[in-house]
């Protein structure tokens, strides 16, 4: 075993390269497995660590659980080449490893608190198995406090070991999006934050192997933890802020894209696309993070809160031009053939968590609508398995439906042959287009009776 804690940082990057340093990474998630990766293809001896047998079994034979631009190929290679392999057993991974990346799920509870128990849990079977002179970083996002808290605290705990003086601690946010996870944790400049100057620069070493990107080194650890939430909570607000615009040139009898595009001219003008919600692990859990460790210190965080619950909101609002739409076209809401393109949370991506389409899809079927959806990355079982009537194809989906939703601005349906999609449908068909991919007149010209967020023109 290695003190790495007592290596200069070159020597940090020489023993990487080398493949003299080892290192556990727990969590093999969306971000922990490109994680493992990219330190494995770097030179490091890299254990991953999930507490799922299934996902270890398949990282085991080289076939990652989540599908990512190029993850494949590159773990079969390091899995053949002996560079990365996988366990359940965290302590064990603990007692042959120098460095511990976490990177297990923060998740948020049904009163809004913060819930940091795989944080904790992970940080406590390491303990059990860890060495003086190790280095822990952190990278599931959390609030100000939780590292030195839920890791530090844990492990002093557990082991009667001292983040500072026996063992180094550090955090560093995940800045990367599912679907392009390998290209921005390789791109992105990585923010770290130390308990203290040694862990800062042991784990900025580390980084600076990973990203071509840079490292930014901040002041501590909870200037660190704050930096992810605050990234997170601008981009919610901002949504928020184009979805109330939207809703109200709904009102207004104007098109907010056109709106939006004239102001975005303006140099400090960057109003944002609105749609149908927002959703994905982070957004929809990151403010309510902030909020809880805000509520600890006497902070309401009001804006961050109101932009919240209004995204959360849309599917709701997505609902009322359904239902003005089938009107328009003499139909009720109740008993109406729905047909929802998009389920995935964002544009191009195999991953429905939190997707707003969800929500919308239960909000119809309790309000009486029969729905199907469609979505080109995943297959009829998977959507059935979510508990989504659904077709092999498209067409087959929306045959016979009273009204079409496009949720997700999908290559696949910028492409959509508007009159096909007409005539496959009910007669006097309605299309609400939440993704702003089809042209509102061309609809129209097909036959449809159109709405969209935001394009209160088009429903005057």
């Amino acid at each position: 075993m290695s003190n790495l804690m007592g290596m200069p940082p070159e020597g940090i990057k020489s023993a990487i390269a080398s493949g003299s340093l080892r290192v556990a990474v727990v969590g093999l998630g969306w971000m922990g497995l490109p994680t493992a990766c990219i330190l494995a293809d770097r030179g490091a001896k890299v254990i991953g660590v999930d507490s799922d047998e299934e996902v270890v079994r398949a990282i085991s034979n080289g076939e990652p659980a989540i599908q990512e631009p190029g993850l494949k190929q590159l773990l079969e290679r390091l899995v053949k080449g002996g560079r990365l392999k996988a366990t359940s057993d965290v302590t064990a991974a603990a007692a042959e490893s120098d460095a511990f990346i976490i990177i297990v799920p923060t998740a948020v509870g049904r009163d809004g608190g913060a819930d940091y128990r795989a944080i904790e849990k992970a940080s406590k079977e390491i303990a059990e198995g860890m060495t003086e002179g190790s280095l822990v970083i952190l990278e599931s996002t959390c609030g100000p406090g939780v590292t030195e808290r839920a890791v530090g605290g844990t492990i002093e705990k557990a082991s009667g070991l001292k983040a500072g003086r026996d063992y180094g601690l550090a955090y560093s946010p995940i800045r990367a999006m599912a679907g392009r996870a390998l290209q921005d944790l390789q791109t992105y400049p990585r923010v770290v934050g130390g308990i203290d100057s040694k862990s800062l620069e042991a784990a900025a070493a580390i980084k600076e192997v990973m990203t071509k990107g840079g490292v930014v080194k901040v002041r501590d650890i909870r200037t660190a933890e704050a930096v992810k939430l605050f990234e997170a909570v601008y981009r919610d607000v901002n949504i928020a802020l184009a979805n109330e615009l939207a809703i109200l040139s709904e009102r207004l009898g104007i098109d907010y894209m056109e709106a939006m595009r004239a102001a975005n001219t303006q140099p400090y003008s960057h109003l944002h696309v609105p749609g149908a919600g927002v959703g994905g692990h982070c957004l929809p859990v990151y403010p309510y993070l902030l909020a809880s460790s805000a509520s600890e210190h006497g902070v309401a965080l009001k804006l961050v809160m109101e932009s919240r619950h209004l995204n959360e909101d849309m599917p709701r609002h997505v609902v009322r031009l359904c239902a003005d739409a089938l009107r328009a076209s003499g139909r009720p809401l109740r008993r109406a053939r729905i047909c929802i393109l998009g389920v995935a949370f964002r544009a191009n991506v195999k991953e429905a968590r939190s997707s707003p389409s969800l929500e919308l899809a239960k909000i119809l079927s309790r309000r009486g609508a029969m729905v199907k959806a469609y979505d080109p990355h995943f297959s009829r079982a998977e959507l059935l398995k979510m508990g989504l009537s659904s077709e092999p194809t498209l067409l087959q989906t929306v045959s016979g439906a009273h009204c079409a939703v496009i949720t997700v601005p999908h290559e696949e349906f910028k492409s959509l042959d508007v009159r096909g999609l007409a005539s496959n449908m009910a007669k006097s068909p309605c299309l609400v287009d939440c993704a702003h991919i089809i042209d509102p007149a061309e609809a129209e010209k097909a036959g449809f009776i159109y709405r969209g967020v935001g394009r209160g023109i088009w429903s005057r």
